[in-house]
């Protein structure tokens, strides 16, 4: 067990902020906006929509996240504006953090073919640790293993900490089955250390995506429904000596998506990868689905794998997607 909890606390470095990395959802594929916020007016659209995420070996080493957000396009004025809201838990470290962000995307003509979206962010952030949920070494007594309630260490850390974001990105989409984004977190820096006497600023986050669609039955005829769709979207991003690619493979049947995703991070030649299944279901204005993600490798063999959960709702408010009869395409009405 010592090993996993060893691994697990690895692990923390691929899934959650508490090192000063960000957390990326597996359902990226259907909600882009949480990792790069020009997709927001992407195609024009207003949205909302909810995540929860639950991951690790058991309960002793869950991690929660729940994220949300909601966006509205000002069609007279060619912009829109989201706001999204993110929690993550670690309850058996006592540690939490929270960020809520603000985000205006411009929408830009270059032809009848492409529309370029920037986007600027700002957003707020907590931090917090709760130290009784620690056990530090002077607590232990050898003799009898028994634990005690105070710790005598003079640590010189607070319990929380907060912080001003800033971010930007731009995403590039033409009106038939391509697009590529590009963003940029955390430009400011903003210091997140629990410790007065020692800096811990959040390395920018850089991430690159890039997403194609096919028709896959283009006249309506055979055994797949009318609207069928192959949708690729893969994404890479960096963020101080972390790198992540996250690749998705996705096939929309009618009101039915299947999907496969794979996930590879790397920090400082450490690696994990996941692969992952999903399945969402669309009904008129209403997309839900779900995720699971399990490790792939050395510890996935030998039963100490990291397992993710993921389930989301998204609501779509273009009047149009109640009159589409199962074109659930991205670049439907575009």
């Amino acid at each position: 067990m010592k090993n996993n909890k060893n691994y697990f606390l690895l692990m923390l470095l691929f899934s959650a902020t508490i090192f000063g990395q960000d957390f990326i959802y597996k359902n990226q594929n259907k909600i882009m906006g949480s990792t790069n916020p020009s997709f927001f007016g992407f195609g024009d659209t207003s949205k909302a929509g909810i995540i929860y995420n639950t991951e690790g070996f058991d309960q002793r080493t869950k991690v929660e996240n729940k994220y949300g957000y909601g966006s509205y396009f000002f069609e007279e004025k060619d912009f829109s504006l989201a706001a999204d809201a993110n929690l993550l838990q670690i309850s058996s470290l006592g540690y939490s953090t929270s960020s809520a962000n603000l985000h205006y995307i411009y929408k830009a003509t270059l032809s009848q073919e492409w529309i370029f979206n920037p986007s600027v962010s700002v957003g707020f952030g907590n931090s917090s640790l709760d130290f009784n949920s620690l056990v530090f070494e002077d607590q232990i007594n050898v003799l009898t293993g028994s634990v005690a309630a105070v710790s005598n260490d003079p640590i010189n850390i607070g319990s929380k900490t907060n912080y001003l974001d800033i971010g930007a990105g731009a995403s590039l989409h033409n009106s038939r089955n391509l697009f590529f984004g590009l963003n940029l977190k955390h430009l400011n820096r903003p210091e997140t250390s629990f410790n007065g006497n020692k800096s811990n600023s959040k390395d920018v986050f850089m991430s690159l995506q890039v997403g194609y669609e096919k028709d896959i039955n283009p006249y309506g005829q055979g055994l797949l429904p009318e609207y069928s769709f192959l949708f690729l979207y893969n994404t890479f991003s960096k963020q101080g000596p972390k790198t992540r690619f996250d690749l998705y493979q996705e096939a929309i049947l009618g009101n039915v998506s299947f999907g496969i995703n794979e996930h590879f991070n790397n920090y400082e030649g450490f690696s994990v990868s996941q692969v992952g299944t999903s399945l969402g279901v669309f009904v008129e204005e209403i997309e839900f689905g779900v995720n699971y993600s399990i490790e792939m490798g050395k510890k996935a063999s030998s039963g100490a794998s990291y397992n993710t959960f993921e389930i989301y709702l998204v609501f779509d408010f273009n009047p149009f997607k109640k009159n589409k009869r199962g074109n659930n395409s991205k670049f439907y009405d575009m």
